[in-house]
């Protein structure tokens, strides 16, 4: 699953909805077959089955929405996380901008590295749900520069004072960033409520005794409208490495307009 959702997103589309299509109308003919004989099934009980189908599609529509919901929710939160960090990051190269020379250039050149290594390495990594540790070397030896400093005036050590602080939320907003990368996404159990739902949903549709190119075709409606549904939970669920997954343009923003800006 996961190396499907690296695909570009049009084409993980239409994998996931033309793959729930080609199993739903597959797998009418094979329902039909195995329960040639055994199900007395009439046109009088359409209306009943449709009503029974009406009752499941509402539970799972509710189910799968509130999914939907949470899903939403947290990769909005992602990419919350990603802004501040970005901004973040502008902000340090504000900071450091006011120490005195020589540290000052020491200071912006490892700013500036930290986010073109996000841009460049980090980035291209988390698409692939791998991790690096270079950025926590590269924090580290930003921390170790500034321990090494000491303000000589009172204005130099409320700067100083402030640049460890914003070194603080730095580490703390990658250390999110890095768990929504590697460790978030739908639990399994969600995850099988969601496929076995459509699973038992779609199936619904098998029972009705209607015209054979109509069952069909309604079967394949149904098919690729659930199959889109859960298109968009995959690839929301992976806010940093799926089909829909957030890029680094925050970090570019910063680069180019405030650490390159001439």
């Amino acid at each position: 699953m996961s190396q499907l959702l690296q695909l570009p997103d049009w084409l993980c589309g239409v994998i996931i909805i033309g793959g729930f299509v080609l199993i739903a109308v597959a797998g009418l003919p094979l329902f039909q077959w195995l329960t040639a004989g055994r199900l007395h099934l009439t046109e009088a009980m359409n209306n009943d089955i449709v009503f029974f189908a009406e009752a499941i599609a509402v539970f799972y529509s509710l189910t799968v929405g509130l999914i939907a919901v949470g899903v939403w929710s947290n990769y909005s939160s992602v990419s919350d996380i990603v802004s501040a960090d970005a901004a973040n990051i502008a902000s340090m190269y504000r900071d450091v901008s006011g120490y005195p020379e020589p540290i000052r250039t020491d200071l912006q050149g490892q700013v500036r590295g930290y986010t073109e290594f996000i841009i460049n390495q980090a980035w291209p990594a988390q698409m692939r749900g791998q991790s690096t540790d270079d950025g926590t070397r590269r924090l580290n030896k930003l921390a170790q520069t500034l321990a090494a400093f000491e303000p000589p005036t009172v204005g130099q050590q409320l700067l100083h004072a402030e640049t460890l602080h914003r070194l603080n939320e730095m580490t703390e907003l990658r250390r999110k960033r890095l768990h929504a990368a590697m460790g978030g996404g739908l639990p399994p159990v969600m995850w099988a409520v969601v496929l076995i739902g459509a699973v038992l949903t779609i199936s619904v549709t098998y029972l009705l005794q209607i015209e054979r190119k109509v069952q069909v075709t309604l079967t394949a409606l149904f098919a690729m409208f659930i199959g889109l549904v859960v298109f968009v939970i995959a690839s929301l669920d992976q806010p940093l490495s799926g089909p829909l997954a957030i890029d680094s343009r925050p970090y570019q923003l910063a680069l180019d307009r405030l650490i390159d800006l001439k």
